[in-house]
């Protein structure tokens, strides 16, 4: 039994005795034996080295014997070498060859240059090189040989560069006899060659002849292995030149400067480059080298002749007379529409590989990339902002010039043109390839979608079908288009198609093809398409059904990818639909697919991109001149009922459920960290519960969502008063984020009299003078900033400069907002002009001309004003920039409290109020919108589109415009002179005419300037002050004419029914059990129902401070429209409470009394003394 000593401790053994134990001699023999053991690896060690060292010292003996029996039987080094060399020599060479020997590499060029450069070597004379023969296969080791050399030369020194040119004439001359050795390698090490100057060396070194003769060996090198290999070896020889050579980023640079692509063209069988091309394995080829690869191939067919010279006619002479040279067999010129089909093809599947590799990339960019400035991938291609890979200049140039060719005419035919094939499977398959092909030049380089859109655009067929109206006849023949007009089933089965199923051939995937091509050129036409060719519905115009049509199809496409993007996505992604929607809403970059529909490169923000371009355009179109029936817009299947509040609840709360959610992940993982923390049963209660939490935050995002995006994306689908509806909830959520807190609470106690007996003014109180409100109102406010949105109190000053008795409650802010706004178009009597100014429609916009009359004060005449530094930043400018400011916060407030005004903007204005504060900067304003602006001016210019070329010389006009000034002048009998400001639309633009070759950019130049450039200046400083109060986010939700009714209300009649509805009585008239109104009140209603529309608007003003009604009708105003008694006396006059909307009608003894003593009141303009 052990004894405990209380320490768990290892006790220390202590030996005394001296005496070594047993386990020690153990130690020590394992050591000895380890010794041993080392001693006999040292030993065993050092005879394998010495035995490599001696048959290392023993086989350079040999070969270094070797070399000197061989150099003495062929003279070697020596001047010229033998005629001819037997089997064995040349076996013996190759024993002893070693390629690092820079001798040896002497001895591979002497034993080849027996013969002269331009001659076949004497090595390959002869029908030895037939069969397996010795000597077929002594030249075989002999070529392997010197192509592994090749690398190893430097060919900066002109003698280096000979030992090449006589290798690189050997295999050529070789390769013609052995075509399998024509293969990877071989291209490979001539384009090293090429990559390292090879050329360049040569031109710098060389005199001309030499030179000559030396370019066409390097061109013999490229050119005698293809056009000499024969039956099955050939088509196997052109795929390795594709797969190796022609993928190569240098040969823009290094070879076709000196040797054009042009010549190579005349040299080598296109056709069988073309097929060759198809069978390649472009999974395995860099996204950049694909590039190069399409960009080749493209020059092969369509790079431009250059000028014959002696030079290129040498060269080719030199190739063509090569006795194993075999010229192409060209059935056809390469400019045929075969061969078009053929390249397209070709080029059809080099294009999904590269657009499935960028999409990688640039998904992978994305993450890590600002978007101030453009980065470089690893392949050294500028990344544009679009996410795709800016090409190379060479690239971007053979692309350019592919367009410039017949290639898209011959293309396009193949597209409508139902001759010449002989099925219609074929037919079918010429379409789709063409239709392919043109999609993914679109999709992948932004560069040519404006040239290749102009070229689609204007093509049409032989019998003068337009290849738009063509495509559309296409896509309404399609199974997917019928359906979808009606339903969303097959829309989503097509965009669920992925490409990795389909290989972009299933028959949906071909039906997609077709529809996103149309969209895409529909898209681009409709923003190029004036209204006068629009509505001829003839051409390239649709017809009105065949609109009906696509609007329907493209109505339910917006549903499905806004509201089923979680079944689109999770073909490849397994995050949940709240997670997309989260992060991606707007503009998803990630977790996205790029083989939407089943075809490479689409995705669902760019089919989500056209549908919403399209149908906002066509919409704005029916807002101009309406072609669609009510309701139509209207999509019954988005419901928004009961879910106002959330949508605009979403919008406030979006951000901070993100944040939440990323603390909340954060805190998980620091608790997973700590493992020693026990779980307690409520811990994981409270875990699970805020699982579920967030679970069910995300299953809310995912339903309110696309709700959301519909609403700032395609606002018409939903009505009216609905939109309407979550503008003010909007604004209600805006108010409580700031603590405003209940304004109609507010205006309460401040009618309260007995509730404030202080007399303390408001937060922001303001005094007004009748005679000059919109001056102290800039006074008071402009320091407020947004603050202005918050509750304000004003006290007017009248004409006697005494205080007027209202109190305000809201019918002082409604007056004098009603007041200020009506000061938009009166003059100003500093400046002398209006600060708004009146169409020929009496519609108003910013006047363009204020900041160009202060100019003269400068002594600036010539210069266009709006770009002058010195003026803007002048004191007088920055003033009238701030007003105009202020000006936008007015129109803001108005909107903001639900106050209607008097007052009709222009439309093309109203059209730049969400537009240019979202960033896109005056995007849609074209040639139909100056209708709104100028229609003499909008008529004259839709007129010179169809002048012939004498009346536009007749008319002499040139890229400028005349604006006409008013400019002060005390000596002047009115106090003001006229002068003419030219402006130069373009450069020079006074000095240039204008043509029938430039009348439409001319016409466009002009829109441009009238609508976005003149008057730019005033248009921002407005719009900043309106966004400052009013997001431009909520005002994206309505078109010009509904911004218009949400700003001044409705212009149709009032409905006095529903006044009468919707108002409350009190005292008594208050309506009693028998449900009877009073007589007086009988009265009051059979008066204002006869009365004229104007007098019912200044009578329904008297009481609530507006004329109009409010946009959900009379039930939505709060206060509700009262009516009490004021007595009995007949003498008197209404009067009114406009804070609680409360008219106090006296008790009047007739209709003809009281309609008399209402009108006088209601048209006294008495402020508020008759309150």
């Amino acid at each position: 039994m052990k004894h405990f000593p209380g320490s768990t401790k290892r006790q220390r053994n202590i030996n005394l005795s001296g005496k070594s134990k047993p386990a020690s001699s153990l130690i020590i023999a394992r050591e000895e034996r380890a010794k041993r053991e080392a001693e006999r690896q040292r030993l065993a060690a050092a005879i394998k080295i010495q035995s490599t060292y001696k048959g290392y010292i023993i086989r350079h003996s040999v070969r270094r014997d070797l070399r000197a029996d061989w150099d003495r039987s062929v003279g070697f080094p020596g001047a010229l070498p033998p005629a001819s060399y037997s089997d064995d020599s040349l076996a013996l060479l190759l024993f002893f060859c070693d390629i690092a020997d820079t001798e040896d590499v002497y001895r591979l060029v002497f034993m080849i240059s027996a013969s002269n450069l331009d001659d076949e070597p004497s090595l390959l004379v002869g029908s030895t090189l037939t069969g397996n023969s010795r000597h077929r296969l002594l030249i075989t080791r002999l070529s392997r040989i010197l192509l592994a050399a090749l690398p190893s030369i430097n060919i900066h020194h002109a003698a280096a560069q000979t030992q090449v040119l006589r290798i690189l004439s050997f295999l050529s001359h070789a390769i013609t006899y052995l075509p399998s050795q024509a293969d990877t390698a071989y291209f490979a090490t001539i384009t090293g060659l090429i990559g390292r100057g090879l050329i360049t060396q040569i031109s710098i070194t060389s005199p001309s002849e030499a030179r000559t003769a030396a370019l066409a060996i390097i061109l013999q090198s490229i050119v005698l292995p293809l056009q000499s290999a024969i039956g099955a070896n050939q088509p196997l020889v052109y795929i390795d030149f594709a797969q190796v050579f022609l993928t190569t980023p240098s040969l823009d640079t290094d070879l076709f400067p000196v040797i054009p692509i042009s010549l190579l063209r005349k040299l080598l069988d296109v056709r069988q480059l073309l097929e060759a091309a198809t069978q390649l394995r472009i999974d395995r080829l860099a996204s950049h080298t694909t590039l190069w690869l399409l960009s080749y191939l493209i020059a092969f067919v369509y790079d431009p002749e250059l000028p014959v010279s002696s030079y290129f006619l040498a060269l080719q002479n030199r190739i063509s007379s090569h006795p194993s040279y075999r010229r192409a067999d060209l059935m056809e010129p390469l400019d045929s529409r075969a061969t078009c089909r053929l390249l397209a093809a070709t080029l059809n599947p080099i294009l999904d590989a590269y657009g499935r590799k960028i999409w990688k990339q640039s998904s992978i960019l994305d993450k890590q990339r600002t978007r101030a400035l453009p980065t470089k991938d690893q392949a050294g291609l500028s990344v544009g902002f679009e996410g795709h890979p800016n090409p190379p200049g060479f690239v971007q140039h053979q692309l350019g010039n592919l367009l410039e060719t017949d290639f898209v005419s011959n293309l396009t035919y193949g597209i409508w043109n139902r001759t010449g094939l002989s099925s219609p499977t074929q037919l079918g398959r010429t379409r789709h390839a063409a239709q392919g092909f043109i999609l993914h030049l679109l999709l992948y380089f932004p560069f040519l979608q404006q040239k290749l859109h102009n070229r689609l655009f204007l093509a049409r067929s032989p019998d003068g079908v337009f290849l738009l109206a063509a495509l559309y006849n296409q896509v309404q023949e399609t199974q997917t288009f019928r359906n979808g007009a009606t339903g969303f089933g097959s829309i989503l089965d097509g965009l669920k198609l992925t490409y990795k199923k389909t290989g972009g051939t299933d028959p949906k995937s071909l039906e997609w093809t077709t529809i996103l091509l149309f969209l895409d050129l529909y898209c681009f036409s409709s923003i190029v398409m004036d209204d006068e060719e629009f509505f001829t519905f003839e051409g390239r115009s649709l017809q009105s059904h065949q609109l009906r049509y696509l609007v329907d199809f493209l109505k339910n496409l917006a549903f499905v990818i806004y509201f089923e993007v979680s079944e689109i996505e999770s073909q490849i992604s397994d995050e949940p639909l709240a997670q997309i929607s989260m992060k991606h809403n707007s503009a998803p970059l990630f977790n996205t697919r790029s083989d939407v529909a089943g075809i490479s490169g689409v995705s669902l923000p760019w089919i989500r991109n056209l549908t919403i371009r399209i149908l906002r355009s066509l919409h704005r179109r029916d807002s101009r001149q309406r072609f669609f029936p009510d309701d139509f817009w209207l999509m019954k299947e988005i419901n928004t009922e009961g879910t106002e509040h959330l949508i605009a609840e979403e919008e406030a709360r979006q951000q901070e459920l993100e944040r939440s959610d990323n603390i909340e992940t954060s805190g998980s993982d620091s608790d997973t960290d700590d493992v020693a923390k026990p779980i307690s049963a409520s811990s994981s209660r409270r875990h699970s519960n805020k699982k579920h939490e967030k679970a069910s935050r995300h299953s809310y995002l995912a339903s309110i969502t696309p709700r959301l995006g519909v609403i700032q994306n395609l606002p018409f689908l939903l009505p009216f008063r609905t939109r309407v509806s979550i503008f003010r909830d909007f604004i209600k959520l805006d108010q409580a984020r700031r603590g405003s807190g209940d304004r109609d609470l507010w205006r309460l106690n401040q009618a309260n009299t007995f509730q404030d007996q202080s007399g303390q003014k408001a937060k922001h109180h303001g005094i007004i003078h009748r005679n000059r409100i919109l001056e102290d109102a800039y006074d008071e406010f402009y320091a407020l900033g947004d603050g202005f949105k918050e509750p304000i109190q004003i006290t007017f000053v009248d004409s006697f400069g005494a205080e007027e008795p209202g109190i305000d409650g809201g019918g002082i802010l409604k007056e004098f907002l009603s007041c200020a706004v009506q000061e938009l178009s009166r003059t100003d009597l500093v400046r002398g002009a209006s600060f708004f100014t009146e169409t020929e429609d009496h519609t108003l916009y910013p006047n363009p001309f204020l900041l160009d009359q202060m100019s003269w004060d400068f002594g600036k005449v010539e210069n266009n004003i709006t770009s002058n530094f010195q003026i803007l930043t002048s004191r007088g400018a920055v003033d009238l920039l701030r007003r105009f400011e202020f000006l936008g916060r007015i129109i803001g407030k108005c909107m903001y409290e639900g106050i209607l005004v008097e007052v009709v903007f222009a439309d093309f204005f109203l059209l730049k109020w969400s537009k240019v504060m979202l960033g896109n900067d005056d995007v849609g304003l074209g040639v139909d919108d100056l209708k709104s602006f100028d229609r003499s001016l909008w008529k004259g210019l839709q007129a010179l589109k169809h002048y012939d070329e004498q009346t536009i010389k007749e008319l002499d006009l040139t890229f400028s415009i005349e604006n006409i000034l008013r400019v002060a002048d005390s000596q002047a009998p009115n106090g003001y002179t006229q002068k003419i400001m030219l402006v130069d639309l373009k450069p020079g633009g006074s000095q240039i005419p204008v043509t029938p070759l430039n009348r439409l950019e001319y016409i466009h130049l002009v829109s441009k300037y009238k609508l976005a450039a003149q008057g730019k200046q005033q248009t921002n400083a407005f719009l900043k002050g309106l966004s400052s109060i009013i997001s431009p986010r909520w005002l994206s939700m309505f078109n010009q004419s509904e911004l218009q009714t949400l700003v001044g209300g409705n212009e149709s009649p009032l409905d006095i029914d529903d006044l009468r509805k919707n108002t409350i009585y009190g005292g008594i008239y208050t309506i009693g059990d028998d449900e009877q109104e009073h007589e007086t009140i009988k009265m009051f209603w059979r008066v204002l129902k006869r009365l004229r529309e104007s007098d019912k608007r200044a009578i329904l003003k008297f009481v609530t401070s507006v004329s109009r009604a409010p946009l959900l009708g009379f039930s939505s105003l709060n206060p509700r429209f009262s009516i009490r008694d004021a007595g009995s006396d007949s003498t008197r006059l209404p009067s009114t409470s406009t804070c609680v909307n409360l008219l106090k009608l006296p008790r009047y003894a007739s209709e003809t009394v009281l309609e008399e003593k209402l009108l006088y009141a209601a048209n006294a303009g008495a402020g508020f003394d008759l309150s």
